[in-house]
């Protein structure tokens, strides 16, 4: 609904100002079409100016992680652990599916060798979106097309390779791009499902595939 408010203004301001350049003796109206246009020019440009320095910013903490995953020896795979096996929700980057993460760690030792514990922006969706419903497709809803508004849309199905997820409208920020991290934790909206669906389903759960085209992203997890 709030990126709808910046196109509004244009298209409504432009209407009025060709009404007023139409009509005589309309100034008035045309310096209040002019206005409604430059705060739509703003509000749609601004957030999405600020929305790329925050992110470039940010990189430095996700080139990280990149490096700490990289340094660890262990492979660009996340699994999402819900706050009833960890304490909090969080994603263990491990060769294999850990059985057990200890609660308040960092690091950590699995049987096939270390473990590393992260937050992701999953986890960190969770704490903005609050209680959410038992069943998937209504929590994500919820949480991404409600509360975030990431999305427009969300289509939950379930498969024999595991639960698709798929969305429509995504509108959602690529924090990560290019790098490693994004190998191991998925994409912003791809970790958010993820990290909901272990809540959820109070099991670990890892993302098997993420494809996007254009604004529609699915995303499958097991």
């Amino acid at each position: 609904m709030q990126n709808d408010v910046g196109p509004s203004l244009i298209v409504l301001g432009a209407a009025v100002s060709a009404l007023a350049l139409l009509q005589p003796n309309l100034t008035p109206l045309l310096a209040l079409g002019l206005a409604a246009v430059t705060a739509g020019l703003l509000t749609t440009w601004e957030p999405a100016a600020r929305e790329k320095i925050l992110a470039k910013l940010a990189e430095a903490g996700w080139e990280n992680v990149s490096a700490l995953i990289q340094a660890a020896g262990l492979p660009p795979k996340a699994y999402y652990i819900p706050s009833t096996i960890a304490g909090r929700p969080v994603a263990a980057v491990a060769a294999e599916r850990p059985e057990a993460v200890p609660r308040g760690a960092l690091t950590f030792r699995a049987k096939t060798g270390p473990a590393i514990v992260l937050s992701t922006p999953g986890t960190k969706a969770l704490e903005l979106c609050g209680e959410l419903p038992e069943d998937l497709a209504e929590a994500l809803r919820s949480c991404v097309v409600n509360v975030l508004g990431l999305a427009r849309s969300v289509a939950v199905a379930e498969r024999p390779d595991g639960v698709v997820v798929e969305y429509g409208g995504a509108a959602a920020p690529e924090l990560y791009d290019q790098q490693l991290v994004k190998a191991a934790l998925g994409g912003v909206l791809a970790s958010i499902t993820a990290a909901v669906a272990a809540e959820l389903w109070r099991r670990p759960v890892e993302i098997i595939e993420e494809k996007r085209e254009g604004r529609r992203v699915v995303v499958t997890l097991r």
